[in-house]
């Protein structure tokens, strides 16, 4: 057999399975099946698409592990709310399986958050500056409550990606965000780390306010350092392995 030749590989066959769930992917993409919708039931979609029923079966419970497709209580399976969080659950569990990945996901956060960073100082209205102002004082209140700053947390962030004016950018650090919550529950337990995050915050605020793209994407990056830095010095101390945080997830 020459050389050439052995570079081939046989091409894998997609199930009928596959298919359907292809041909469920394609229908949302196309808008023809939006967040809410109920799917007909498994006997009805399968008369549609002429396939079995477990083919059906199968496809829907391969796009509800993928967080696409939800069932609820009574019966009848519904396509979710296709948040980022809903559809990144299952790449949480693997997140957390590998220590090293945490270095990764940081780096992958500090490129896209400095340019989130850069286009806000530039973008931002004067409503945004003013709602990220008014947070501030409720974050220093809440930085001895970590359930309460978390969800502070997430709206100063919020405001801050949708100010970016992209939207596809907006999409990525909100996924990324959704990857390391896991690790930040951990981190928000520990003293002083709370208190660093509201430091940071208001250096970003003002750096945003200066409508300097430098020094916004200067206090970001800072940011996501002391973020990344806090997490790590969190699991140390705590012992804690990935295999805990997914059983800690889960419970």
């Amino acid at each position: 057999m020459s050389g050439a030749t052995q570079d081939f590989e046989p091409i894998a066959r997609e199930s009928v399975a596959e298919k359907v769930a292809g041909r469920i992917l394609e229908l949302i993409k196309a808008g023809n099946l939006k967040p809410g919708d109920q799917l007909p039931p498994e006997r009805e979609l399968a008369n549609m698409l002429q396939v079995s029923r477990p083919s059906v079966r199968e496809a829907l419970r391969g796009l509800s592990i993928l967080g696409v497709v939800r069932t609820r209580q009574g019966g009848g399976a519904y396509i979710s709310s296709l948040n980022a969080s809903d559809l990144l659950e299952p790449l949480q569990f693997y997140i957390t399986l590998d220590r090293l990945t945490v270095d990764s996901l940081y780096e992958a956060r500090i490129a896209i958050e400095s340019t989130v960073a850069t286009l806000a100082a530039e973008r931002l209205e004067q409503t945004d500056l003013e709602r990220l102002r008014a947070l501030l004082g409720p974050q220093e209140r809440l930085i001895g409550d970590p359930i309460g700053f978390r969800v502070s947390d997430q709206e100063f962030h919020s405001i801050i990606w949708k100010a970016s004016g992209n939207p596809f950018i907006e999409r990525v650090a909100r996924s990324l965000n959704v990857l390391g919550m896991d690790y930040r529950r951990i981190a928000s337990e520990t003293p002083g780390v709370l208190g660093q995050s509201y430091k940071d915050h208001i250096a970003i605020v003002a750096a945003l306010e200066s409508r300097s793209p430098e020094q916004a994407t200067a206090a970001m990056v800072q940011h996501m350092q002391n973020v990344h830095r806090t997490t790590l010095q969190a699991m140390e101390t705590s012992g804690e392995q990935p295999a805990d945080l997914v059983a800690k997830t889960a419970s």
